[in-house]
């Protein structure tokens, strides 16, 4: 189905944002709760298929308001996991990424694909990506991720991946609406090597949040000494 049949098959409505740098327009879903009502149970079954993807978040706004205030992406290679609407891969293109967009879901990516072009970016690609099998051929400098740390069977396919594509020197930075669930989260990721620093990002948007921040980084282990040079620092 092409990106004009697709978009053709849902009512939209333009939604315009300050990403703190510049004012974007997003086109996303209407009315989300319609859409939920029209989920298949038989599909649903299968995989729990819910099309989060529809709707412009708080935590996708935050995290776009955080890469415009507080990430140097120029020439980077970016990855976007759960792309949704396109919101924050789009904002690190515009800054001069060089982004893949990836979700797992195909409408979202025709979305996302549209949102994009209609702000003239052209350093972003997009990919369906499955976390539990990605098929992605390289590391990526930085991965950026919105709401997708709420459903515990995700957590190991997602540190997971970050182990195999996150490169050396390289952060992740995931956002999250400080849901107590994601406890686990955290503990498997140091439990596999890995750091995390967090700050919080206020966001207005569809009433007040407050959006976490969490910037992910493979663990440094400092060379150790030889013994004798050890033996003459002390």
């Amino acid at each position: 189905m092409n990106e004009q049949a697709c978009l053709a098959r849902y009512a939209t409505r333009d939604v315009w944002l300050d990403t703190g740098k510049q004012h974007v327009c997003m086109t996303k879903i209407a009315d989300l709760e319609a859409l939920l009502d029209q989920i298949d149970p038989v599909t649903f079954a299968a995989d729990e298929r819910i099309p989060y993807w529809a709707e412009l978040w708080p935590s996708a706004v935050g995290l776009a308001r955080y890469v415009t205030g507080h990430l140097s992406l120029a020439g980077q290679q970016v990855l976007e996991l759960g792309c949704g609407l396109g919101l924050v891969g789009m904002v690190a293109a515009l800054q001069g990424a060089r982004v893949l967009c990836t979700d797992y879901e195909a409408d979202a990516l025709v979305f996302a694909r549209h949102n994009a072009r209609r702000h003239h970016c052209r350093q972003v690609r997009f990919r369906l990506v499955d976390w539990r099998r990605p098929a992605l051929r390289r590391r990526y400098n930085t991965i950026l991720a919105s709401d997708v740390i709420y459903e515990a069977r995700n957590f190991g396919p997602l540190v997971t991946l970050l182990q195999r594509f996150l490169a050396r020197g390289g952060q992740a930075v995931f956002a999250d609406p400080e849901r107590p669930n994601a406890v686990p989260f955290f503990a498997l990721l140091r439990h596999r090597g890995f750091t995390y620093h967090k700050a919080v990002e206020p966001v207005v948007w569809d009433g007040r949040h407050r959006i976490a921040i969490y910037t992910i980084r493979h663990r440094t282990v400092p060379l150790a000494l030889p013994r004798h040079a050890a033996l003459r620092s002390s």
